[in-house]
């Protein structure tokens, strides 16, 4: 096991911050590639806890995120990450659909947001590699989105509205991919369908330390957790190394290429506390926005199915409406509280409406002046473009349910406080003046400074981002120059 306590020399080929789903999925393409005398340091800056001990203490991490940020703007909002060896793939929920062909061109479709750089058709190898690393349970053909071939596990079990519902929209309507496994074919334990997934009582759901531990592993890797770090060292036009803070006592490690993998709200503190600028730097800060609701059903029952959330819905995703108002990703759920009425219990099918939003400049990551080791997260709340779309969802629900028996169909009041998918704020593209990497991810300005995640998405599109930054983590380890070393 490569986990040290101090690293072992003064330089490295590369310095990677951050152990989640980026970090994993850098680390595995760019070792592909990289000879054997290369040198590879990881810095993680909370602990790192097995599964066991997430079970023991019931969470995932020992940290509370809300004590790592500062809060400004909406007082409702919050941002939920992880702070542990493996982020966030400690507590997520494991859905993991692909991006549409159409996300990656939101400004050419509908007139809304920004193109990517890179098309749907370039990450399609990389997204395929990932959902192999993750042994995803997917739907059979035909899918929503263009695929090399099947899913690695069969799809989980729908319940009985949901059968409807894909008799009714056989092209609109699919079983969720996911990294719960189905069949046991990963090594992973079947689901147990005990709807909790943000900490999987069995392990069963993809994360980085029961499935992709390789990369880690490999000797050419050293790991040192409970290190935080606090800059880049920028000099000349290029990264020397980083400033990293263990045990209260400042730290420096030299690098040829520092690649930076935290999250969306950190990659940017640490290029701001690096004495790096940008007009979009720290900007566009967003994620998806989650409405919660469910509909009644007069006489069909609900959760027949395998594991938590069973189906997905693009019948809200991309039409033309797109062009005046947020897609809407519908997850069909397996998992709820039971209705009260006698003998209607489970008469029920729970949904979690998922809206994309248009990043705002307005809402950003600065570096709080009293404590520059936090964020500051201004968010003044989600788009126009998107409120217009909630304010519809009731009408767009009762449409959508009725080749359902509905008895009637109740929306929450508010929307939730986070959907857990921080985007935004070290924004990609191909020109230097409005974007702060390019591409492949490389900073603009500081060649051998790379930032892979989600903080580099233009846009986000209604679906769950995490497949998209594990592939585009991949694609640009992939694509680095073979190294000797």
């Amino acid at each position: 096991m490569a986990f040290v306590k101090r690293p072992s020399q003064p330089r490295y080929d590369v310095i990677v911050i951050g152990s989640g789903f980026a970090a994993a999925f850098f680390l595995k393409g760019f070792l592909g590639r990289a000879g054997d005398r290369a040198r590879v340091l990881v810095l993680e800056r909370g602990p790192r806890w097995p599964h066991a001990r997430q079970i023991q203490a019931r969470r995932s991490s020992p940290f509370d995120a809300r004590n790592f940020y500062t809060r400004s703007g909406d007082p409702s909002k919050e941002w939920w990450f992880n702070l542990s060896f493996g982020g966030g793939s400690n507590c997520w929920w494991s859905n993991a659909p692909r991006f549409k062909p159409v996300d990656f061109a939101t400004r050419t479709h509908f007139g809304v947001g920004r193109d990517w750089p890179i098309s749907y058709t370039q990450l399609e190898p990389y997204y395929d590699q990932v959902e192999r690393a993750m042994s995803l349970s997917g739907p059979d053909a035909p899918w929503p989105f263009p695929r090399s071939g099947a899913y690695p596990e069969p799809p989980h079990r729908f319940n009985d509205p949901e059968q409807r519902l894909k008799a009714a929209y056989p092209d609109q309507f699919f079983h969720t991919p996911c990294g719960r496994s189905r069949t046991g074919a990963s090594g992973r334990p079947v689901c147990c369908g005990n709807g909790v997934c943000h900490l999987c009582p069995v392990d069963s759901k993809f994360t980085i330390q029961n499935s992709l531990m390789e990369p880690f592993e490999d000797p050419r890797v050293e790991i040192v957790v409970e290190a935080e770090v606090v800059g880049i060292d920028i000099a000349a036009g290029s990264a020397k190394g980083v400033v990293y803070r263990q045990a209260e006592a400042e730290q420096h490690v030299q690098a040829d290429l520092v690649v930076v993998a935290a999250n969306a709200m950190f990659n940017p503190l640490l290029l701001l506390r690096s004495g790096l600028s940008h007009p979009q730097l720290g900007r566009r800060l967003h994620e998806q926005v989650g409405l919660l609701a469910e509909v009644r059903l007069a006489h069909t029952d609900g959760f027949q199915g395998s594991t938590s959330v069973t189906g997905h819905g693009y019948m809200l995703y991309d039409d033309e409406r797109r062009k005046t108002m947020a897609g809407c990703l519908i997850e069909t759920w397996n998992v709820g509280l039971l209705r009260q009425e006698f003998g209607k219990w489970r008469k029920a099918l729970p949904v979690r409406l998922v809206y994309e939003d248009v990043p705002d400049e307005a809402n950003q990551v600065t570096v709080d002046p009293a404590n520059p080791s936090r964020p500051v997260a201004h968010y003044r709340g989600h788009s126009d473009y998107t409120a217009r779309a909630i304010a519809r969802a009731e009408q767009d629900l009762a449409r959508v349910m009725q080749p359902l028996d509905v008895e009637e169909i109740v929306v929450a009041k508010s929307v939730e406080p986070s959907e857990a998918h921080i985007m935004g704020t070290t924004v990609m593209g191909s020109d230097p003046r409005d974007s702060v990497v390019d591409p492949d991810c490389v900073h603009h300005q500081i060649r051998n400074l790379i930032v892979v995640g989600a903080s580099t998405f233009p846009v986000s599109g209604p679906a769950n981002p995490t497949l998209t930054l594990s592939a585009q983590a991949l694609r640009v380890g992939d694509r680095l120059e073979r190294s000797n070393g």
